[in-house]
């Protein structure tokens, strides 16, 4: 019987013919580390897949390479993984990676490490038929590194590399996965990134606005299909119908120069307008309070029928400004009228031009205007 302590010593004879030739004493560590030398590794491998040893035994392996020589602990894998080379059966690389994953956290190993145990893992895996057993394992190693976290530039631009070399070997099948991946990217990139990535394949691509407005000062195309258009009414004078009973018609008031800027998505548009003072209007142009009512002080037209016009086309946007300005008007969101009321006002500006210098500014420019709304 043979003592179970590593450390105890045992009587190792040689015999020849029935007699004892020669004798030692030599630890039983040493014994069996020679008979395991001697011992097929394939049926070292059948012994360790047995009731379940794998586990305990990679795990002692790691753990005390772990500890007493950390810079061989690459080699202790691969070692391991290399036995799939000689028989790369399902059951046996099934054992292996999932010792693998459970034994031991990977994101301790240093970097050089964890390369050299991905390129043996995708090494020891080339002869298996059904990749799932390597994506389990790959996925596993990312989720335990915890790769996004904390990103590092280098490492990023590695992972996105390989990511690249892979897409430019999908098939036409596999364009919906080349997408997503794309879409995923983009709504990281800069827009000038994105820009530039494109370009070369729009080179007969022409990008074109539709007719405008007569007067229109700026347009913009967003990437949801929504339009921004910019049309300025010169300085003038305009009926106001006022009053939701017993209207009233104040003839000719004076209006200063005006800027609406419309919303445009799916047919239904959205107004907003300002008051200028510059002849010509400038990213630089100040942009001033609506003088009178129905507008909010940010410029947004109180306009509750505006939704029942149907906008087919961004031409039709150049009679709103006309149809706001003959609406009947009230008393809603006008603000001077501890300074005088709007009746009062409107009977001091008919057939009279306006004053520029009743303006309240809105602190806000027509560059600053466009560059919120792109």
């Amino acid at each position: 019987m043979i003592p179970k302590q590593h450390t105890k010593l045992v009587s190792v004879h040689e015999v020849m013919n029935g007699i004892t030739v020669s004798s030692k004493k030599i630890l039983i560590g040493e014994l069996i580390l020679s008979l395991l030398d001697q011992l097929d590794e394939h049926l070292l491998v059948e012994y360790l897949l047995r009731d379940g040893q794998m586990k305990t035994l990679f795990e002692t392996i790691v753990d005390y390479s772990s500890e007493h020589a950390p810079e061989q602990m690459s080699d202790v894998l691969k070692k391991v993984l290399a036995l799939a080379d000689d028989d790369p059966s399902e059951a046996m690389l099934t054992a292996l990676f999932r010792a693998m994953g459970e034994s031991q956290n990977l994101a301790h190993l240093s970097e050089e490490q964890l390369v050299s145990v991905l390129q043996s893992v995708l090494t020891s895996a080339s002869h298996m038929k059904d990749k799932s057993i390597l994506m389990e394992m790959y996925l596993e190693l990312l989720k335990r590194i915890r790769l996004f976290d904390d990103p590092e530039a280098d490492l990023l631009s590695s992972v996105i590399g390989g990511l690249f070399t892979l897409a430019s070997q999908f098939t036409d099948a596999q364009v919906d996965l080349i997408d997503a991946m794309f879409d995923t990217l983009a709504k990281k990139a800069t827009p000038k990134a994105l820009i530039a990535a494109a370009r070369p394949y729009m080179k007969d691509q022409k990008l074109c606005s539709p007719l405008l407005p007569k007067n229109c000062v700026f347009y913009q195309e967003r990437g949801n299909g929504e339009q921004i258009v910019g049309i300025e009414l010169d300085k003038g004078q305009h009926d106001v119908v006022f009053g939701d009973v017993g209207q009233v018609v104040y003839e000719q008031v004076g209006y200063p120069k005006l800027l609406f800027w419309f919303s445009l998505h799916k047919g239904k548009a959205q107004a907003s307008v300002a008051a200028v003072k510059d002849l010509i209007i400038k990213e630089d142009t100040q942009l001033y309070e609506f003088p009178y009512s129905n507008v909010h002080s940010n410029g947004e037209i109180c306009w509750t029928t505006l939704a029942n016009h149907k906008i087919k086309e961004v031409r039709q946007l150049e009679a709103l400004p006309a149809l706001f300005l003959g609406a009947t008007k009230n008393t809603d969101l006008y603000r001077n009228a501890q300074e005088i009321n709007l009746r009062d006002l409107l009977v001091s500006m008919q057939h009279q031009r306006f004053d520029d210098a009743m303006l309240k500014p809105m602190n806000k420019t027509v560059g600053q205007l466009i560059q919120k709304k792109s």
